[in-house]
């Protein structure tokens, strides 16, 4: 085939009458062979790249995923609560849960600081200072100055709004978004929240955060007659009868068990290792205050459960693992050249490269090696300080070595070992420690493997996303036989040109031998 970029003119055939494009293709067809088993050698590291990724990809996400969800408590010791007053009670399990019953008294609920101003009566289509809005017509622009407190690490310390104007241009609306974009002089957010609801006819201000040393302070606007109309139009400041200018949130009021509690800032509590929502006080259907018991049981179904899943996920990416590393070989389909391809359809180059793909990574050394550690892993006794200390302890192990590993989980005893205790058999799945001396569990060990793994096959092959001549190995070698390839192709350029030359120069000497041939010829012939 002619090599693109040559400028030697080529003569094909006219004297001697040979084909010589056909010639010289089938004379590059044989000196082509090294350039095609450079190529194919190449896309077979493409496919072997590409593949090495889809497992770094796949490994990864097992690891960030099923691995690492499987180390959160929630997965053992697994309980229910039950709230005998769901609406004012609930909660949910946290570490170190103790099952058994808790009676709760809900007095009162903790509350942020707020200002309601009540039967404000306005048009929100209208701007304030339109004469429709009556009674609540702003009659000149004005700023106001909050300071808010709500740190309840630090109490004390307020934030001070940059003064926030309100103008009789502006409608409730606009009020409303100042108020909740108000910061102070660095940038601050005070944390504010502002409502005005057309429907019940409430102006709002709150702080975001509840407890006793949350506090909204108005004081510094007494200076201001005109800001003084708005409060008072606006958040009925002077409601009362006297002028309020601070607000306070309040702490909520819990007793548990008897014990009574007035120091909780939130509405949400961990007690006991369990989270806890107070929603309203507990009251009985008269409002009288009464006491709620909630039940906390443990639920072993759950917990089995969520073995069960962790184990069926482990055999599935074994399942994959060991099918990779066993995938037949077919030697005789290797990468199609370019020819090859022209001659074949569609079908059938998939099939063939369904055949030249098989057996990419039979016998690969890095999931080979993790399919060892897993396995490994998963049959090692781990010291915990309880009987159950090894997954066949506690019902789960092999049937046979045909099974490569393959996991089964034998409920009866699964359920056992939870009841008898659930605090060794977390241990034997999420205790940290180290690998070597047998204290990490298994769950830890397992993300180590699949993280060295990881690393293993980021080091041959880079990972989805990286350029394919990275810095890898084979990112490495790709560089390598790209260069070979552009060096193997100029010297075919130069073959081809050669070829052509020599025939060119045979075109020319054929030329001029025919040429005194014919002179001879006619000499002869005019002799007579």
């Amino acid at each position: 085939m002619p090599v693109t970029g040559s400028s030697l003119t080529r003569l094909s055939g006219l004297a001697s009458g040979l084909d010589t494009d056909s010639i010289v293709k089938k004379l590059m067809d044989a000196e082509k062979i090294p350039l095609n088993q450079l190529k194919q050698k190449q896309q077979k590291e493409l496919w072997l790249s590409d593949s090495y990724r889809q497992w770094n990809s796949s490994l990864y996400s097992f690891k960030t995923t099923t691995l690492f969800n499987m180390k959160f408590s929630s997965n053992f010791n697994t309980f229910d609560v039950t709230s005998g007053q769901p609406n004012s009670v609930t909660g949910t399990v946290g570490g170190g849960t103790i099952a058994g019953n808790y009676n709760i008294q809900v007095k009162q609920l903790a509350q942020a600081a707020s200002f309601t101003g009540k039967n404000i009566a306005i048009d929100p289509t209208k701007t304030l200072g339109d004469t429709a809005q009556g009674s609540r017509q702003l009659t000149a622009d004005t700023s106001i100055n909050i300071t808010v407190y709500n740190d309840p690490l630090n109490p004390s310390a307020g934030l001070t709004a940059v003064p926030i104007g309100i103008k009789m241009t502006d409608k409730i609306g606009d009020v409303v978004s100042k108020i909740n974009s108000a910061c102070d002089a660095s940038g601050n957010s005070l944390g504010l929240q502002a409502i005005y609801d057309a429907n019940l006819q409430q102006f709002i201000v709150k702080t975001k955060n509840t407890g006793a040393d949350v506090k909204i302070d108005l004081s510094a606007n007494t200076a201001d007659p005109t800001s003084v109309d708005f409060l008072n139009k606006y958040l009925g400041t002077s409601d009362s009868g006297s002028l309020n200018l601070v607000a306070k949130g309040q702490n909520a009021d819990i007793i548990f068990n008897g014990t009574e509690m007035t120091n909780l800032s939130s509405n949400n509590a961990t007690i006991m290792g369990i989270n806890w929502s107070f929603k309203s006080p507990t009251v009985d259907a008269n409002g009288n205050p009464i006491t709620t018991s909630v039940n906390v049981s443990q639920n072993i179904d759950t917990e089995v459960k969520n073995i069960q899943d962790f184990i069926s996920k482990y055999n599935d990416m074994l399942d994959k693992l060991n099918t990779a590393v066993s995938e037949p070989v077919y030697k005789d389909y290797q990468p199609l050249t370019d020819d090859q391809r022209t001659s074949m359809s569609d079908t059938q180059i998939q099939q063939w490269e369904t055949k030249a793909k098989s057996g990419l990574l039979h016998g690969d050394s890095i999931l080979n090696g993790l399919i060892n550690n897993m396995r490994n892993h998963m049959t090692t006794i781990i010291k915990t300080g309880s009987q159950f200390n090894s997954l066949a302890s506690i019902g789960i192990g092999s049937k046979s070595y045909q099974d490569q590993g393959k996991l089964y989980v034998d409920e009866t005893k699964l359920r056992a070992a939870i009841q008898a205790d659930p605090d060794g058999v977390q241990k034997l799945f999420t205790q940290m420690g180290t690998t070597s001396d047998g204290t990490n569990g298994l769950i830890n060990s397992l993300s180590d493997d699949f993280q060295q793994a990881v690393q293993n096959l980021t080091d041959k092959a880079g990972k989805i996303g990286y350029p394919q001549n990275d810095q890898s190995t084979i990112g490495k070698l790709l560089g390598d036989i790209q260069t070979s390839i552009t060096t193997l192709n100029d010297r075919l350029t130069q073959k081809e040109n050669q070829y052509y030359k020599q025939f060119s120069a045979m075109e020319t000497a054929m030329s001029q031998f025919n040429s005194q041939s014919a002179w001879l010829s006619q000499q002869f012939s005019g002799g007579k």
